[in-house]
């Protein structure tokens, strides 16, 4: 019971049960231990997980290797990966099995521990998929696609079987990094492996890969070929739509998913609003973000605030924005700040530009606000601070970069860069 409970995500109860057998007497067994500490692992219940941990100790179980797993993956999930290495230090004088390893290379990775995971890495004598899989994951949850990628073409060197993690984490990396080429040689190599199932996180992750690269039409095509989709399938479609500034695509889709019974989530709503934002349609995301909360009953997160600040603030409705930021229930952030002082800029409203520009810097001393400070300040006469301000500090805009794929291969490149040795293959391929 306890098993089939956490299987179904209904870890809750699956705990409670686990307290109803310990009240009756009953003494629980190793397979029973292992789910309870799963179930902790999913609610984050550390404090629950450390009295299984002794109850453990307490009626002297031998830790096996799922027990160890489970162990290393409930305090590594709780952020308490002091105490995972320990469990798995203690476990492994005595074996060398490869998955309370795996367990705390997954933890290192979600805890940003990136060096400490490449460290157990190495010193693996024995590796398997999962272990592969753990890194390539762990680096694309930390933003290093680049070594996701590297790590995928040395699982292909090293003939490691692929498994679904793997491809949906090397198309996620490829996405990003706007490596089409690559892209679309794991797409070619999932087609040709029978072994491979066009799963519905295989068949999101190619339509994600192909929007993020620019082929939004084909990435259509891939979305409309799929037997089975979720809400994730759905998001990203939608969010490729709206980043490629096709809003009534992105609306009509929303319309199809919701017909078809699949219920919206947060991140959805992000890409419908900003759609919105983008297209000057201000009745329209306002009624998305009514929607959101009163009929989907999705609390706001700070993104959707944000979406809505810019939506007003690029429409010259100031106030409302404003009105908006008090309303939220956690302070904003400078991203939040950003965009209305950005509207005020546009707007040349200097008395509100005024007091949000001080808390901006109080928040993010960043060099391009006080470049956009300037601009609105010298509008209205009030620019000499600002710019003795400029000048003492030294402060320079950072410029943007971008990365695009010639010939297989990838490169950087700042706006106006004709510095690149193939500046003129850049330019060319952009322009088409």
């Amino acid at each position: 019971m306890i098993r089939g409970l956490n299987l179904s995500k209904r870890s809750m109860e699956s705990l409670f049960l686990y307290e109803r057998l310990l009240s009756n007497g009953l003494l629980p067994d190793s397979h029973t231990y292992t789910f309870v500490l799963k179930a902790c692992s999913h609610l984050k219940a550390v404090l629950e997980g450390k009295q299984v941990h002794a109850q453990i100790i307490k009626n002297g179980i031998e830790p096996n290797i799922h027990i160890c797993s489970s162990l290393i993956s409930m305090y590594s999930y709780a952020g308490n990966v002091e105490s995972a290495k320990q469990v798995l230090d203690e476990f492994s004088v005595h074996n060398n099995a490869i998955c309370p390893f795996n367990s705390m290379i997954t933890g290192y990775m979600n805890e940003g521990m990136v060096e400490e995971a490449v460290e157990i890495f190495n010193t693996m004598v024995n590796k398997d998929t999962t272990t592969w899989s753990a890194m390539l994951s762990g680096y694309v949850k930390n933003g290093m696609h680049e070594d996701a990628l590297v790590t995928f073409r040395k699982m292909m060197s090293y003939k490691i079987p692929l498994n679904e993690p793997s491809l949906v984490c090397a198309l996620s990396a490829c996405g990003e990094l706007g490596a089409l080429d690559q892209g679309r040689w794991i797409h070619k190599y999932i087609m040709n492996k029978r072994e491979i199932v066009m799963s519905v996180n295989v068949g999101t992750a190619l339509v994600d890969m192909y929007g993020k690269c620019g082929c939004i039409e084909f990435s259509y095509q891939l979305f409309q070929k799929m037997p089975k989709r979720d809400v994730v399938t759905w998001g990203v479609i939608i969010l490729s739509f709206a980043t490629h500034g096709q809003a009534k695509k992105c609306f009509q889709l929303f319309d199809e998913m919701i017909d078809s019974g699949v219920g919206p989530n947060g991140v959805i709503f992000v890409a419908l609003l900003s759609a919105c934002s983008h297209a000057g349609l201000i009745e329209k995301g306002c009624q998305y973000f009514y929607q959101m909360v009163h009929e989907f009953g999705i609390r706001p997160s700070i993104e959707h605030f944000g979406c809505m600040v810019d939506l007003l603030g690029r429409a010259g409705r100031l106030a409302e924005a404003e009105q908006l930021i008090l309303s939220m229930p956690e302070e904003p952030n400078s991203v939040i700040l950003g965009a209305l002082f950005n509207a005020c800029r546009i707007h040349n409203d200097i008395e509100r530009g005024r007091p949000l520009f001080k808390r901006l810097i109080n928040l993010e001393p960043s060099p391009d606000r006080y470049k956009l400070a300037a601009s609105l300040f010298a509008n209205n006469g009030e620019d000499y601070e600002f710019r003795k301000l400029l000048k003492d500090k030294s402060l320079e805009s950072r410029c943007g970069l971008s990365n695009i794929q010639v010939d297989g291969v990838d490169y950087e490149f700042m706006v106006s860069d004709i510095a690149n040795d193939r500046a003129q293959d850049v330019y060319g391929t952009l322009d088409g």
